[in-house]
Parts: structure tokens; C-alpha cells; sequence
């Protein structure tokens, strides 16, 4: 007997939404069933999807695995992370899901998404969402086994770079600037940040960090000093 999953779309639901989105159809597939998933299993979709937000199964796959072990946080960081990359499509497939899984949200967690079905911007983040507008994601959450909670560092320059490669420039400069700040001996990290300031031209942001970098100890003071050359020149002109 195949098992049956709650994200799966049947006549009945079509019909209740009276909405036809083939496009949206899901199986009843054995890859949504994440029964001994292992903690590697949510980092690699979390990965996945800030690479390639448009891959649905992956979200699928991602909201299932989260569901199965009674994630909230972690559930709802997915459902806000699916909604996000389908913008304003696809309204009767999040009515779908968020039905299908909504035994295991909190009330306020149903609100919030409920509100950003028909307009995604209103879709509120938390700190494991990675497509949600002004969340930070250098920490996702991921599960164990036993389904404890642990935190998962990730590298700052590898998130910088990804943001970067979607012309995300804004995230990718709060991330490094965090990073450098927090581990000012990493030369690569100075280095991203400086190249960044330079093809963005971000004067202002360029002295605040300038400054704020002044007093700590670090190698890369001489190209500190260099781009504030370059700017300080630019801006005699």
C-alpha cells in the first residue's frame, strides 16, 4: 500500500480551490518522504533552493522534510521561502499546502502566511528563511535525529558570493561586513568586500566599516588604505 502524503494534490482539493494548475500537480511521490532524513538532508535544499529558487520539488521536498519531523520554525521558514519564489503565482497551490500542513503551525504562524498568499510581499521572514526580503541567513537551523535543534554555521564568504551571483549586492555587503567584523583575519573575506565597494562605488559605506575597523588588528590594512586612496582621489574631482 504507497503511503499517502498531505501535500499531495487529488481532485477534491482542485475542486475545492476551483483552480486547474497542472503545472502545480504533485504526486503522490515517494521522494517527498523524508522518514530517516538525516541532518545533512535540510542543509543540502536549504543550499539547493538559494541557488535555484525556482525549483519547486525542492521546496516540496524541503516543507515535507519539515513537517515529518515537526519543525515549526523550520516549517514555517519553508513555507515562507515557497511562497517567496512563486510571487504572485501559483495561489491555489499555497491555499493547498498550507491546508495540508496547517495541523502543525501555530495560529499566528497560519495567519502570517495566509496574508501572503495573494501578495507574497507580505510574507513575513524568520531567521531560517532564505528568500524572505531582510532576513540574514548565515545561520540556518537543521535537523537531528533525535530532533533536537542545532545551529549550522555556514561559511560568510561562500552566502556572499551566492548573493552576489543573483545580484543581491545590498545582502551580500551586510554579510561580509558582519563577517569581517567578526573575524577580521580572514584576508578573503576583506578582500570580497573591498572589490565590492569598489564596483559598487559605495564611498559611504566603505568609511563607516573604514572606521569602524580602525582600532582591531588585522592584515589587510594596506588595502584599507588603498580603495580609501582611491575614493579620497574620486572625490576631489
Amino acid at each position: 500500500m504507497h503511503k499517502s502524503y498531505p501535500l499531495v494534490i487529488c481532485d477534491e482539493t482542485t475542486q475545492q480551490y476551483q483552480v486547474n494548475e497542472p503545472v502545480f500537480l504533485v504526486q503522490n511521490n515517494s521522494q517527498l518522504h523524508f522518514e530517516d532524513a538525516s541532518t545533512a538532508s535540510l542543509q543540502f535544499l536549504v543550499f539547493f533552493i538559494r541557488r535555484k529558487p525556482k525549483d519547486l520539488m525542492a521546496h516540496m521536498q524541503r516543507i515535507m522534510l519539515c513537517y515529518e519531523h515537526q519543525e515549526e520554525v523550520l516549517l514555517y521558514a519553508a513555507l515562507a521561502d515557497f511562497f517567496v519564489a512563486l510571487k504572485d503565482a501559483g495561489i491555489a497551490i499555497k491555499k493547498r499546502v498550507l491546508s495540508g500542513v496547517s495541523n502543525k503551525l501555530s495560529a499566528d504562524s497560519r495567519q502570517n502566511l495566509q496574508v501572503g498568499i495573494n501578495d507574497y510581499r507580505l510574507v513575513k521572514g524568520n531567521p531560517y528563511s532564505v528568500l524572505t526580503s531582510g532576513v540574514m541567513n548565515d545561520l540556518a537551523m537543521v535537523i537531528q535525529s533525535d530532533g533536537a535543534h542545532t545551529g549550522l554555521v555556514h561559511d560568510p564568504l561562500q552566502i556572499a558570493r551566492d548573493f552576489i551571483e543573483y545580484s543581491q549586492l545590498e545582502q551580500a555587503q551586510k554579510v561580509l561586513e558582519e563577517a569581517v567584523l567578526s573575524t577580521p583575519e580572514r584576508a578573503d573575506i576583506h578582500n570580497d568586500l573591498l572589490e565590492l565597494y569598489r564596483l559598487t562605488n559605495n564611498n559611504d559605506g566603505f568609511d563607516k566599516l573604514y572606521l569602524a575597523l580602525d582600532e582591531i588588528h588585522h592584515p589587510m590594512k594596506d588595502q584599507w588604505n588603498d580603495l580609501k586612496a582611491y575614493f579620497d582621489k574620486k572625490n576631489e574631482k
